[in-house]
């Protein structure tokens, strides 16, 4: 990861832009055993991201095969490969918690979450037309901040159960709004670009309505961190003879017993 490589005010000498190298590093070192099956960094933040969301402790035995679509002894080439993987992947988790639970006011604080995001499109209007095919297959580099958007919900879908909605319903509502800010990010880019966020001398790639969509979404994930501390760990009801299948399920979500926690 080079310098323009990392998200804005994460560079190499800090901390963050430290452990993002190194994370990116180890991706790269497994795509080149398993070409085109490994998620880009910023993915996997998203991933990473939504998991400190939840109102549970994901294990490494459990996200690991959900990010790399793939058992978990067939990942890693070495243990030591794989210790050295996780004990960056909690650095930067460690990271994002610290930003999460910080009282800033505004996102330009020092301390404020700042997604280990990158401007592809930035960066396509850098390089040649050789290397943008062979970065990007032949396709459009994705609108700033979506891969990051797409890990998150593809954590979301991967984990339902964690992610059903409180019978609080002003609690739920504002969960929803939050997942409505994040999921705007998931939608294309279409006004007109004011600002090259990889090379400040780029021709313009992000407009100002992403930036101010992808401000949203951060605040959006403070909410959903916060709700995920107040309401506490989400407990999987007990299996008990007197709860039907077609029951509706104790846990509250509405659905019957079978097909929600009795699944």
């Amino acid at each position: 990861m080079t310098d323009s490589d990392s998200a804005p005010g994460q560079t190499p000498e800090t901390p963050d832009g430290r452990t993002l190298d190194a994370l990116e590093m180890a991706l790269e070192a497994m795509d080149e055993r398993r070409p085109g099956e490994v998620p880009q960094w910023e993915f996997c933040e998203g991933v990473m991201t939504a998991m400190l969301c939840m109102r549970r402790v994901v294990p490494a035995e459990e996200w690991l095969p959900m990010l790399f679509d793939a058992d978990a002894d067939d990942i890693f080439a070495s243990p030591a490969e794989r210790t050295h993987f996780l004990m960056h992947w909690m650095e930067r988790e460690a990271q994002l918690r610290a930003a999460l639970q910080a009282p800033v006011e505004a996102l330009e604080e020092e301390g404020a979450l700042e997604p280990g995001v990158l401007d592809w499109r930035g960066l396509a209007a850098t390089i040649s037309q050789e290397e943008r095919e062979q970065a990007f297959g032949g396709g459009k580099p994705p609108p700033f901040a979506q891969a990051w958007a797409g890990g998150f919900f593809s954590a979301v879908d991967y984990w339902p159960h964690d992610w059903m909605l409180p019978r609080d319903k002003e609690i739920a509502a504002d969960m929803r709004r939050a997942m409505g800010a994040l999921r705007a990010l998931l939608q294309e880019d279409r006004a007109a670009p004011t600002v090259n966020l990889y090379d400040e001398t780029g021709d313009p790639s992000v407009s100002d309505a992403r930036l101010e969509a992808f401000g949203e979404a951060i605040w959006a994930v403070y909410d959903l961190y916060d709700t995920a501390l107040s309401l506490g760990p989400r407990m999987r009801p007990a299996v008990s003879e007197k709860i039907g299948r077609n029951d509706p399920c104790p846990c509250g979500s509405g659905k019957k017993y079978k097909k929600c926690c009795g699944a």
